[in-house]
């Protein structure tokens, strides 16, 4: 529509803030600046089974979001932050959250629920990484896609039998093994210490699992 109004094909148009900027200061050309009531804003899909699971985490979100920053940068500061639908209805009801933009509250919504500890050491790594040269970076997806992720960043241990959280997590084909991961010598020593009692025997497999382990790194 810019390139229209320049080439005279039209009189008269609606432009954003940055494509009206270049008639501001043209004697050719009238701006006006109108006020709406219309809003933008991140609709959360209620019907993903993350948000059904998650629904606490979604200030944190908001909390999160400089909507004046924004707002400056897209749209040259011609707007206000959005806080509900009706900001500009003469039943706008001034008295409820705005969810004004605050960095520290939505870690700790985030640190609360155990988020952003992870977060955290994602995107450390990946950093880390960068500089020894590898391209890598960090996605927080709203649906889990096994198969379209190389990485992901877990959680796991025990506080009981040593078993309890080797065994199916890094045996081929286990019930906890997420990873496929798979290594016969690993496989074997697991093997070994749970057909095992003798706490001597058991400690040697193990010794020998993280040897195994090691050479061949899992996570």
């Amino acid at each position: 529509k810019a390139l229209q109004l320049k080439s005279g094909e039209l009189d008269m148009a609606l432009l954003t803030p940055k494509d009206a900027v270049s008639f501001a200061d043209d004697d050719a050309y009238t701006c006006y600046d109108m006020k709406t009531a219309d809003y933008r804003g991140i609709m959360f899909n209620f019907g993903n089974e993350y948000w059904q699971k998650n629904r606490d985490l979604i200030p944190a979100v908001c909390y999160g979001l400089d909507r004046q920053a924004i707002i400056d940068a897209v749209i040259l500061g011609q707007g206000m932050p959005a806080y509900g639908p009706l900001q500009r209805n003469i039943y706008n009801c001034e008295d409820v959250e705005h969810y004004d933009y605050n960095p520290e509250k939505s870690k700790e919504i985030l640190e609360a629920a155990g988020c952003q500890v992870r977060i955290d050491m994602a995107q450390i790594a990946a950093q880390e990484l960068k500089e020894i040269g590898m391209d890598v970076s960090v996605d927080i997806p709203a649906q889990t896609d096994w198969a379209g992720q190389m990485a992901f960043l877990i959680g796991w241990g025990s506080p009981f039998d040593a078993d309890d959280h080797t065994y199916k997590v890094f045996g081929t084909d286990k019930g906890a093994n997420y990873s496929s991961y798979s290594n016969e010598e690993v496989d074997k020593y697991l093997t070994e210490a749970r057909q095992s009692a003798d706490p001597e025997v058991r400690k040697e497999a193990y010794a020998n699992f993280q040897k195994a382990l090691a050479e061949d790194p899992a996570y």
